[in-house]
């Protein structure tokens, strides 16, 4: 449901007198929000690249208390510590149906008159969104822009194998003191030039000592970020040190272990949003472009610059599109039906995701463990 709201309010922004709510400083220029965020984490965020404005939503399902939509009013605040601009969007009524909208609304106007935030409610259709309360100008400076990553909103996910994973969990759990960089030159020393580092496969490999070792630190930096599983610091978080005991008691080649990697990867790591992305730009992509891998890869690449869902690729850029190596993760993950163990990409349709398993995994708890 937030997609679908991130979805119509991007529409609205990009479209040049559709977003009536918004600022001149969010203009149709607007674009997904490409940053990581640590905590809070806002449910929608956009930016403007031009301006530099950010906006976090804070999205509230239906049929909730009314304690869940005042606690939003709260989390939506925290947003403006990181973000321009902040808003709430809610339905009409709580679970036992009481006007809790208009409520909010009469809370916006009295004590939140200044603040630079919108409030937004639905009814029975999600979609179908009103304006209770316009964006207002910021009084003050914005704060500064958080960390910017390689153009994506979801964790770019490169070279990193589940047991390659593992061991550097290890590593940074046994040297806590030490900067990820360092933590991660002691397993490149330790792991992969003497060949105990494994693909996906199980099948072990070894980089030469004249490898670069700075492209695959800096994909594991970013992919382990992402999903949370290591601080602005480079530490191990608790959500890091959950999937270490998992795979110290299961290994990491278990259902356990992947499971719980692929939880973090969807919800932490944002690739839920990517897949259902995804889904909604296939549905009306031409079947020519679906004839190849290569074919559909550039294609979805170009309808996610195109909705503003990611930035256009800098000139210059090396490989020719952002999206290009989800599909390896998604399938290492189990989150693809498969034709065959390895072939996942389907002539005129793309890619058959496994909602079962997806949904599994998001709903996933390992306290068992």
């Amino acid at each position: 449901m937030a997609q679908k709201v991130s979805a119509e309010l991007l529409r609205a922004l990009r479209t040049s007198s559709a977003a009536q709510w918004a600022t001149p400083r969010l203009s149709n220029k607007c674009i997904l929000w490409q940053g990581i965020a640590d905590w809070p984490q806002p449910d929608i965020a956009f930016e403007d690249p031009n301006t530099g404005a950010t906006l976090a939503l804070e999205f509230k399902p239906p049929n909730q208390s009314k304690r869940e939509y005042v606690t939003g009013v709260g989390q939506m605040l925290t947003y403006l510590q990181d973000f321009e601009f902040a808003g709430l969007v809610l339905p009409e009524r709580s679970h036992d149906g009481f006007a809790i909208a208009e409520y909010i609304e009469n809370v916006f106007q009295s004590e939140l008159s200044q603040q630079p935030v919108v409030l937004m409610s639905y009814g029975p259709d999600v979609c179908d969104l009103s304006i209770r309360r316009a964006l207002t100008a910021r009084v003050g400076p914005a704060p500064a822009p958080r960390v910017r990553r390689r153009g994506t909103f979801w964790a770019y996910w490169r070279d990193l194998s589940n047991y390659d994973l593992f061991a550097l969990l290890k590593v940074l759990d046994a040297k806590p003191g030490r900067s990820f960089d360092q933590n991660f030159h002691s397993f490149w020393i330790s792991t992969v030039l003497k060949g105990k580092a494994k693909n996906w496969e199980g099948q072990w490999r070894k980089k030469s000592p004249g490898s670069a070792e700075s492209p695959e630190r800096l994909n594991a930096k970013y992919a382990m970020r992402h999903c949370g599983l290591i601080g602005a610091d480079g530490s191990l978080t608790s959500t890091g040190l959950e999937l270490l005991q998992v795979g110290k008691i299961y290994g990491p080649e278990s259902d356990a272990f992947n499971m719980l990697l692929a939880k973090r990867v969807l919800v932490d790591g944002n690739h839920l949003e990517l897949i259902l992305w995804v889904e909604a730009q296939t549905r009306d992509m031409a079947p020519r472009k679906i004839k190849t891998s290569d074919a559909y890869l550039a294609a979805i690449d170009a309808e996610l610059v195109k909705h503003g869902i990611i930035p256009p690729r800098p000139a210059g850029a090396v490989k020719p599109h952002f999206f290009r190596d989800e599909a390896k993760l998604w399938n290492k993950l189990g989150l693809l039906q498969r034709q065959s163990p390895s072939k996942y990409f389907r002539a005129g349709e793309g890619y058959r995701f496994d909602w079962r398993m997806i949904i599994s995994a998001v709903q996933h708890e390992g306290h068992d463990y």
